[in-house]
C-alpha cells in the first residue's frame, strides 16, 4: 500500500516556504504522493453547515486556503518524482474546459505527475459565488468528466450537453497519463465513479462502510467494461477527541489502522495532519510526517 501526505495548503501553517519545505522533505522520505484540498470562501454567516464542527462554521485549520492547482504547481517546481493530487476540486466551482487547461499544464510542468481528484462540494455559498447551482449536480458531474476526458485523450473533440458545450477543437498540452479520481460517498455517486473514474477518493470511512461501497465501485466498473478503479483513502489524522474513527487516537492506533487498510487491499492512504488542531507548529508537523514515514 502506498503512503501519501497532505500538503499544508490550508490553515495557519500554509506559507510558500513551509509548503516547499514539506514537499521536498516528503520526497526525501519516500512518500508516494502529495495532496491538496480546496476551499474558496469562509462565509461569515454560512448557509450550509460544515459537517465537521458542532456550530457548522469552518474550523480554524481551514480559515486560510491556498489555491490547489497553483500550490501543486509550486510544489512540482521543488520536487522531481512525487505525484501531485487534488483531494478534491469541487466541480461546481469550475468550468471543465478551463480546469482541463490548468491541470494539463500542471501535468506538463511536473513531468506527468498529476492525479486529478474531483468532488461535488457542499457549500451553497461557494457554489453560488462561482455562478452555479447544486441542481442537477449528478448529471453535471457526468458531463464534467466527459469534457475532461475528451479534451485530454482525443485528437479533436466536441461536446454538446445540458450544462457544457465545446466546439470541435484540438487541445494541447495533454496530460501524459491522465487519471481522474472522484471523492464521493453516496452509493449512486460511487456507482458513477466506477463508470467514469480511474479511482475513488473516500475519506473518514471505517472499513465496515468502505468495503461494501468498494464492491459497488468495482461492480459498476465491471458492468461498464472498465478496469478496476484505484482506492485512495484520505486519512484526516487526529490525536485528540472522544470519538474513535479511523486514523484518530494514538500513534499505535493510527499504525494499526494503516495495517488494517493495507490488509483490506486499499491501494493508497494519504495522511493529512492539517485538520488536527490550530496550534500545530511547523516543527510538530515535520515530526509527524517523519514518524509516519517509518510506519
Amino acid at each position: 500500500m502506498r503512503l501519501g501526505l497532505g500538503l499544508p495548503s490550508l490553515g495557519h501553517l500554509a506559507s510558500p516556504a513551509f509548503i516547499a519545505s514539506v514537499a521536498r522533505r516528503a520526497e526525501e522520505l519516500g512518500y508516494h504522493s502529495l495532496w491538496v484540498g480546496e476551499r474558496l470562501l469562509d462565509p461569515v454567516k454560512p448557509r450550509s453547515r460544515y459537517p465537521g464542527t458542532p456550530d457548522g462554521n469552518l474550523p480554524e485549520s481551514m480559515k486560510i486556503a491556498y489555491d490547489p492547482v497553483a500550490t501543486l504547481t509550486f510544489a512540482a517546481a521543488v520536487t522531481s518524482r512525487i505525484t501531485l493530487g487534488t483531494s478534491v476540486l469541487c466541480m461546481l466551482l469550475h468550468n471543465p474546459v478551463v480546469l482541463a487547461k490548468q491541470l494539463a499544464t500542471l501535468d506538463a510542468l511536473s513531468g506527468g505527475r498529476l492525479r486529478a481528484g474531483l468532488g461535488q462540494g457542499w457549500s451553497l455559498d461557494e457554489i453560488e459565488a462561482a455562478g452555479n447551482t447544486p441542481v442537477g449536480q449528478g448529471r453535471r458531474s457526468d458531463e464534467f468528466v466527459a469534457v475532461l476526458r475528451g479534451l485530454w485523450t482525443a485528437g479533436t473533440t466536441a461536446y454538446t450537453g445540458e450544462f457544457f458545450t465545446v466546439p470541435e477543437t484540438a487541445f494541447e498540452p495533454k496530460p501524459a497519463s491522465p487519471r481522474i479520481y472522484l471523492g464521493v460517498y453516496a452509493p449512486r455517486a460511487v456507482e458513477r465513479a466506477g463508470r467514469l473514474a480511474d479511482g475513488w477518493l473516500p475519506g473518514g470511512l471505517p472499513l465496515e462502510l468502505l468495503l461494501p461501497l468498494r464492491e459497488t465501485l468495482f461492480e459498476s466498473a465491471r458492468k461498464a467494461g472498465r478496469p478496476e478503479p484505484e482506492v485512495v483513502v484520505r486519512a484526516n489524522v487526529r490525536f485528540t477527541g472522544t470519538r474513535r474513527r479511523p486514523f484518530q487516537g494514538t500513534w499505535a492506533q493510527i499504525e494499526a489502522d494503516l495495517a488494517a487498510f493495507r490488509e483490506a487491499g486499499v491501494d493508497e492512504v494519504f495522511l493529512d495532519f492539517v485538520l488536527d488542531d490550530a496550534t500545530l507548529t511547523e516543527e510538530g508537523f515535520v515530526e509527524r510526517m517523519e514518524r509516519a514515514a517509518r510506519m
